[in-house]
């Protein structure tokens, strides 16, 4: 938890990219950037994901998630090939 309080690293990242995670391993999309400073809080190295696919066993596919670790998918058959193991 204390991660997301770190100064948000700089990153390519925008709301709607698929995303994969240093820790958690899955494929996820990006629904919100929490980096910049906002009146209610300041910038932090959180952003909140929905998980396409979770390598772990979760009732929410919604998680907040240190930026840092999140890892652009750069690869368009990348994307196909995780889809197509969901299906």
């Amino acid at each position: 938890m204390k991660d997301f309080f770190e100064k948000p690293p700089k990153h390519d990242l925008e709301v709607g990219m698929l995303v994969t995670c240093s820790c958690h391993g899955g494929l996820a999309i990006v629904l919100e950037l929490y980096d910049e400073a906002e009146e209610e809080y300041p910038g932090m190295n959180m952003a909140k994901i929905w998980w396409i696919k979770s390598s772990e066993i979760s009732e929410s596919r919604i998680w907040m998630h240190t930026i840092a670790r999140l890892n652009i998918c750069s690869e368009p058959l990348h994307y196909r090939r995780e889809y197509d193991k969901i299906l």
